[in-house]
């Protein structure tokens, strides 16, 4: 291992939606945040995200020309985001000493070890002149790992002051569960669809980009034939470490299909609860606080069934007075540090892999 030093790093991130581009300054020795982040947050272009979202599985796979050009864009479009945060803040944070990149996923299977990203780690830094650190999900599968989840180390720093042992329910387009026991042990995996499916029903029958407010699950009716049906999904039950995509559900939409606006979206949300209810069956540990963040932290008809269904315990990182950055940024800029000082970031319990282990791939900025 060595010498532990703080560094200042930025994290760039973008989830495989295509909405937003994230990025985050901050101060870390892998081991603690030793500043309040700062952060950025802009959309991808319309153009950009339409050709991205358009991406046919295994079709467009095979079309290295329109891969080619879709990676340079995306490169492009983070390239812009992060020189815009260093510029805004060049006073400030005059030197920056490494860049934590996500890529941007389009394909996750780990069971058939395969994970497509775009984005150029490599033109990156020699773009922005400074180190990147960037595929971590690709080298964890080459080391026998699914991939991820591969931001519990972070959670763990995040957190250090909540009681333990703790759950950390990260509820997005998919849903990921990082748990911390007592002496700190970590166990994470995608507890399975978070509000991607919603999202996308809510959009084909009622023409909005989500279920704001909760407002058209709260007016529905669960049906609670389909959503015994729906709990029987396979990979529900399957033992972790295990990792999701984005499409792997996207099956389960037509099954739905029938229900009114209202009561499909009450169905999905309900979906969403009972999915993490069930798989408290694989934690270790009961815990003794739900620590919610993510996007579905938003709908209140989600917030209202999820914390009548785990207890008193539920709260959102908000109201636990946590801050409010963006998270899975500021994770990379934590993984690119922790890398550099050859901390681990993997473990046998959250990836999969047979020792804990370090990860990502290392470009220079010459």
């Amino acid at each position: 291992m060595k010498p532990i030093e703080a560094q200042t790093a930025l994290g760039l991130y973008s989830d495989s939606s295509a909405v937003y581009i994230n990025a985050c300054l901050l101060k870390t020795d892998g081991l603690d945040i030793l500043d309040e982040p700062i952060t950025l947050t802009r959309p991808y272009s319309a153009e950009l995200r339409a050709d991205i979202l358009a991406l046919s599985y295994p079709r467009d796979f095979t079309d290295m020309a329109l891969l080619k050009s879709l990676d340079d864009r995306i490169t492009a479009e983070h390239t812009a985001v992060a020189q815009e945060l260093l510029d805004q803040n060049n006073r400030r944070i005059p030197h920056v000493d490494i860049v934590g990149y996500s890529n941007h996923s389009v394909r996750h299977h780990a069971p058939d070890k395969l994970d497509i990203a775009l984005g150029n780690g490599s033109t990156l830094a020699h773009t922005l002149g400074i180190p990147v650190i960037d595929n971590f999900i690709k080298m964890d599968m080459k080391a026998g790992g699914t991939g991820g989840p591969i931001l519990p180390t972070f959670i763990e720093a995040i957190t250090r002051s909540q009681p333990k042992p703790l759950a950390f329910l990260s509820l997005s387009g998919l849903t990921t569960l990082t748990t911390i026991g007592a002496l700190g042990e970590l166990q994470a995996f995608d507890i399975g669809v978070g509000c991607l499916l919603l999202d996308r029903w809510v959009y084909r029958h009622a023409g909005l980009e989500m279920d704001f407010d909760g407002r058209l699950g709260i007016k529905g009716q669960v049906n609670d034939r389909l959503l015994t049906y729906l709990l029987k999904t396979p990979y529900l039950h399957q033992t972790p470490p295990k990792t999701l995509d984005r499409d792997d559900f996207n099956h389960l939409l037509e099954q739905v299909e029938g229900c009114s606006p209202a009561d499909g979206a009450a169905t999905l949300t309900a979906f969403i609860v009972q999915s993490i209810v069930q798989a408290q069956q694989f934690l270790t540990t009961p815990p003794a606080k739900w620590l919610l963040s993510g996007g579905g932290t938003l709908n209140p008809t989600l917030m209202l069934w999820l914390k009548k269904a785990l207890g008193p315990t539920a709260e959102t990182i908000s109201e636990a007075g946590m801050p409010q950055y963006n998270l899975d940024a500021a994770g990379y800029a934590f993984l690119a540090v922790r890398s550099l000082m050859e901390l681990p970031i993997a473990f046998p319990t959250t990836t999969g892999v047979t020792t804990p282990m370090t990860g990502g791939q290392y470009h220079p900025s010459k």
